[in-house]
């Protein structure tokens, strides 16, 4: 038998083989995040997830993102850092709907508040105060301006309760809730396939006097920042200053799901190095 013969059957065997190991390797993964996402335990799904990212199960990458966001360099909640140049704060991590399937009951009832905030059902006092005493601003006058939204029944549907509270509760606030005037509807970005790209439509003007105010912006949900500096940008040339920008939630960015995989083998090989 000839070397060239022998070679290709030795390649023919190892091709099987190699497709016999991925076929029971992708099942492996499929029945661990099938299991992750039934338990109810907190551990348990952990466990099951890291074994179905090891055995190269794409969804449960993003399910170990949505369980580990403090992993891939997610700033945490209610801890200010600097976006475009402004101090921002926000209350909780917002997943979009894409990903619910990968949350624990936690995060949902998160991003479902996030939604009723949005609708104006709920008030979004907690998550005012919790973000206005993350600031740690000196006891400074703020002025408190509202993003402008898609319409204006949205915008005052949408912050007509928080305005209520800075002016009823907070003496050292002001509120420009009627400052803006959203004078027609635009598309909602954050419902718009490929949002993230798109450009503002600027559908509101700023007709209350700010000139010399030093002002906090106030809004719902913070993806790139487009909408903020855009916002800010106007604010600045009537005459105000933009200190900071408190966001409900923060929308999630995930890594790429090689990144997840080094990271959940890395803890593997160093869990496994020290038993043994």
């Amino acid at each position: 038998m000839n070397e060239r013969l022998v070679f290709v059957i030795l390649l023919g065997v190892i091709s099987i083989l190699w497709y016999i190991v991925g076929y029971w390797r992708r099942k492996a993964g499929e029945t661990a995040f099938l299991a992750a996402q039934k338990t109810e335990k907190e551990d348990e799904r952990d466990r099951l997830c890291r074994l179905a990212v090891r055995a190269g199960h794409r969804d449960a990458c993003r399910m170990f993102c949505c369980l580990h966001p403090d992993l891939f360099k997610e700033q945490p909640p209610l801890k200010p850092f600097k976006l475009h140049g402004t101090k921002v704060v926000f209350y909780g991590q917002y997943y979009p709907s894409r990903y619910k399937p990968f949350l624990n009951d936690d995060q949902q009832a998160f991003c479902h508040s996030v939604y009723e905030f949005k609708e104006g059902k709920i008030h979004g006092i907690e998550f005012f105060k919790s973000c206005m005493n993350a600031l740690q601003m000196d006891d400074h006058h703020f002025h408190i301006m509202f993003m402008p939204c898609s319409d204006e029944f949205k915008y005052i549907q949408r912050f007509k309760r928080l305005n209520w509270y800075v002016c009823t509760h907070c003496p050292d606030l002001t509120s420009g809730l009627y400052d803006v005037d959203v004078f027609e509807p635009r598309e909602c970005l954050h419902e718009a396939k490929g949002y993230e790209n798109r450009i503002l439509e600027r559908n509101y003007r700023i007709t209350g006097d700010i000139k010399g105010k030093d002002v906090i912006i106030v809004d719902d949900v913070l993806t790139t920042g487009q909408s903020m500096t855009d916002y800010k940008e106007e604010i600045e040339r009537c005459g105000g200053k933009v200190v900071a920008a408190i966001f409900y939630g923060k929308t999630i960015t995930l890594p790429h799901p090689l990144i997840v995989k080094l990271e959940v083998w890395g803890d593997y090989i160093t869990r496994f190095s020290k038993s043994n």
